[in-house]
């Protein structure tokens, strides 16, 4: 039986599982993008984006259900290939594209994993050097060809940090069976290029496909990351700079689930002994000390245009009202590379927001990033499209003495795309 076929059997049990009224939810969204893809393979341009567009991971649930039909999946490989305005990429006949079916894994995880390891409020707050690089890979942990690039590029000095942004594909399970793989070591942990001790990772929608446990039981209990001390959140510090990496995962949509959970990104409950209340402290800090906030999460502080915030970014702002300035924030969860240009409303505090989340995931000219409010966005295509596959990358900050920053992105081959200095 070949791996479509296992997929296939598995998936029909556990759909088949589902109570009725279940299925009856999600038959009308499987439909609809299933007639998305229908559309794009017989060459015509869409009309609308279906509503399960976010979720690729149903797009092929129709085919995968009832014996392959209309022959999406045969045609599979010779079907055009089509980027919508985001750049995401359909047909595009490599891995880890919309239309890998591979994708209908994420839900197997969620059925087939569990407990949800507890969350761990005992946050470290760690001082690093005034000069120091930092790396950081978003939405990396694929081990394509892509993700290998981008480790090769990633070569830090004796004291520099390297970061990851979350992102485990398919999901981030750590075990092994007819269905499940253990991406969390063969994908993440083997090739991981950052050095034991000096090592950062942040939870994510796909690590929570599988509970957390992939994510918590072996990625933190790994020496590579053993400075977080099995804490998805952390706190890095130095004279000039204090920056807050965030799980904006574990409680997005109160763990509800695949495929209703984890998009959009949660900060969780406040109050007392909360991730909430530990960056209303650290913004408090940052004030006082008259240093630079700088935060890192998995999911966006802004829209994909930047026009607004996100759910997610209003609650942070919430969270750092005390702080009065400016804040520079790096997410990933978009597979793209984009600048964005600083954003102000109501509140004191102005955000510039930066996405780095095409390490790994293949993806297109994005156009709907040609807005007024993005700065920059990288489009160099390395082909075999006039407008696909996008170059892959990853950004650096480089803390300087006296409080110089310096942001750049790379792509894939080592070459610069985009970077701004400033002085403190």
């Amino acid at each position: 039986m070949s791996d479509l076929e296992r997929l296939s059997a598995h998936f029909k049990d556990q759909w088949n599982k589902l109570p009725a009224a279940e299925r009856n939810r999600l038959e009308p969204l499987i439909r609809e993008g299933h007639a998305y893809l229908l559309t794009i393979r017989d060459g015509n341009r869409p009309a609308a984006e279906p509503k399960l567009k976010r979720e690729r991971e149903m797009l092929l649930a129709y085919s995968l259900l009832h014996g392959d039909s209309d022959n999406l999946l045969r045609d599979a490989g010779s079907s055009p290939t089509y980027v919508d305005g985001d750049g995401l990429v359909y047909f595009g006949h490599v891995d880890y594209d919309e239309t890998d079916p591979r994708w209908i894994y994420c839900p197997f995880a969620w059925d087939e994993t569990g407990p949800t390891p507890p969350f761990n409020n005992q946050p470290k707050t760690i001082e690093i050097p005034n000069d120091v690089k930092i790396y950081l890979l978003g939405d990396w942990g694929g081990d394509n060809a892509a993700a290998q690039d981008c480790a090769r590029q990633v070569t830090p000095g004796s004291e520099d940090l390297v970061i990851h942004l979350g992102d485990v594909y398919y999901a981030g399970t750590d075990q092994k069976g007819e269905i499940e793989r253990d991406y969390q070591r063969e994908n993440f942990l083997k090739p991981w290029p950052g050095p034991a001790g000096r090592s950062f990772a942040l939870n994510s929608n796909h690590d929570m496909y599988a509970h957390g446990t992939g994510y918590f039981n072996t990625a933190l209990t790994s020496p590579l990351f053993q400075a977080q001390a099995g804490c998805s959140y952390f706190a890095l510090y130095n004279d000039s700079y204090r920056i807050v990496g965030l799980d904006s995962a574990y409680y997005d949509k109160e763990q509800s689930g695949w495929p209703d959970g984890f998009m959009v990104g949660d900060i969780g409950p406040t109050g007392p002994g909360t991730q909430a209340q530990f960056l209303s402290d650290q913004a408090r800090l940052t004030q006082h000390m008259g240093t630079e906030l700088i935060i890192l999460s998995h999911h966006t502080g802004l829209t994909f245009d930047g026009s607004k915030r996100s759910v997610f970014g209003k609650q942070v702002m919430q969270q750092i009202a005390p702080y009065n300035g400016c804040v520079t924030w790096y997410w990933g969860h978009v597979h793209i590379g984009a600048v964005y240009k600083t954003y102000k409303d109501k509140t004191p505090v102005f955000l510039n927001g930066r996405c780095c989340g095409h390490s790994c995931i293949p993806w297109g000219v994005a156009t709907n990033l040609n807005s007024p409010h993005v700065e920059w966005y990288e489009k160099t295509v390395e082909g075999p499209g006039s407008n696909y596959f996008v170059a892959n990358g990853f950004a650096t900050l480089t803390l300087g003495s006296g409080g110089s920053l310096t942001e750049a992105f790379y792509r894939q081959d080592g070459s610069l795309s985009w970077s701004n200095s400033t002085a403190q």
